[in-house]
């Protein structure tokens, strides 16, 4: 069976590359795989109790996410499962790809240009470069 991967950050844009992968996997009759992927918060001079506090509040936001996902993807009559990692987006989404099998991933692009793509990078630009497979960016 074929194996999707769709990247999710709760955006509209992520949003609707889980409406596109969704009918991909209808249409292909393949498993989906909706993946949130956290970054990790560790700033300096915060104790144990505070890191613990905001991965907890971490986690509920990416169950949040991914559960609209979720919902938005078997309401098409996808068959789809969620999963969430923490680490580097990028690294994360190939890292799933990889372990689940994937023949293609579907990513977001949230067309930032100039400074701000300088700055916070681009996660779709590298699931491009450093997928084993075909990857669709979304608009």
């Amino acid at each position: 069976m074929k194996t999707i991967v769709v990247a999710t950050d709760g955006s509209a844009a992520a949003d609707k590359a889980v409406g596109v992968a969704a009918a991909r996997a209808n249409q292909e009759q393949a498993r989906l795989v909706i993946v949130n992927v956290s970054e990790p918060f560790c700033p300096l001079g915060v104790t144990e109790l505070d890191v613990s506090v905001f991965d907890s509040m971490m986690k509920k936001e990416s169950t949040a996410i991914l559960d609209a996902a979720l919902a938005q993807a078997q309401a098409t009559g996808a068959n789809a499962s969620t999963v969430h990692e923490i680490g580097a987006p990028a690294e994360g989404i190939l890292a799933i790809a990889q372990r689940e099998g994937a023949n293609e991933i579907f990513v977001a692009s949230h067309g930032r240009h100039g400074l701000a793509r300088a700055a916070m990078g681009s996660t779709s630009s590298r699931v491009v470069e450093w997928a084993p497979c075909t990857v669709t960016v979304v608009k």
